[in-house]
């Protein structure tokens, strides 16, 4: 039985709970919402969870770590609901070597943007000219061209460079603080899936420089050129993800593809209904595999 848990407002869960409805898959989910909140129980000296009532011993667990409750609610008690319900369970499932998951070798790593893209040069994936800075009066004497930003940590859509002192103007000085800048790639984009052993990948379009500004992106399936893939699948061992979505957009001179960022909690909802439910069949495959 598969553990599903995260937030009821997450509708990547519910495109997978609806495939696994669909397979005759046997699941549980803990659904945190606004009004439900699911009553779980761990007991250590007997290592017995009760959930809703009912003890359970999932034989493996898929979570996402809940963004939609407070974007929804807009309190800091949300944010903090979300994080700790995720922990819980994922603390529950990462102590327990006999329950699948996925990343579970990560659970320790920081998924820090610039060293990723540090490692992903170094196994052989090209990155765009970029710079980690909050002097932004210097980024125009060593960079050249249509540029974007996006801070350090994330949590902000791509803008382009040339608005960010803007930005940054109806704010405070504790405002200028590290950002990436980087040389502006072209699409159609690529995003390339590692779902345990399997690649899956797909052309992304759309008139946003950030596809999420609008949503109105479109989507196909597309190949994941055969280098490349042994590439990003590489770096993902080393981080130690084996779920797991990284961005990739051409070069404007030479057309050659390059690694934006890898995201170890990707959305997948949209791409899986492009794919016939290929995305969400490789997760349950990859949760239902015996030991």
């Amino acid at each position: 039985m598969i553990l599903v848990a995260g937030g009821e407002l997450d509708f990547n869960l519910g495109a997978l709970l609806r495939r696994m409805r669909r397979r005759r898959v046997k699941f549980l989910s803990a659904l945190l919402g606004a009004a439900h909140i699911p009553r779980l129980t761990i007991d250590l000296a007997k290592d017995r969870m009760r959930l809703d009532g009912r003890l359970v011993r999932p034989a493996a667990c898929f979570m996402r770590h809940d963004v939609f409750l407070t974007q929804s609610l807009r309190t800091a008690e949300a944010n903090a609901a979300a994080l700790n319900w995720y922990i819980a369970i994922k603390g529950w499932e990462l102590a327990h070597d006999d329950v699948r998951g996925f990343n579970k070798r990560a659970w320790n790593a920081d998924t820090n943007k610039l060293t990723n893209l540090y490692l992903a040069a170094r196994h052989g994936l090209r990155v765009p000219r970029t710079l980690l800075t909050n002097e932004f009066a210097v980024v125009r004497k060593s960079m050249l061209g249509p540029l974007i930003e996006k801070p350090a940590a994330g949590g902000e859509l791509t803008g382009t460079f040339d608005t960010l002192e803007t930005k940054l103007a109806a704010g405070t000085p504790i405002g200028r603080y590290p950002r990436f800048v980087q040389q502006q790639m072209q699409r159609p984009e690529l995003r390339v899936f590692r779902v345990g052993d399997e690649l899956i990948g797909f052309s992304l379009t759309s008139p946003d420089l950030d596809y999420r500004a609008a949503l109105r992106s479109r989507l196909k399936p597309a190949r994941v050129p055969a280098a490349l893939g042994e590439k990003f699948y590489a770096l993902c061992s080393t981080i130690g993800l084996d779920f797991a979505a990284a961005d990739f957009m051409r070069d404007p001179k030479g057309g050659e593809h390059r690694f934006l960022e890898v995201n170890s909690q990707p959305m997948f909802a949209a791409f899986d209904a492009v794919a016939g439910g290929r995305l969400c069949d490789a997760i349950i495959d990859h949760l239902s595999a015996k030991p």
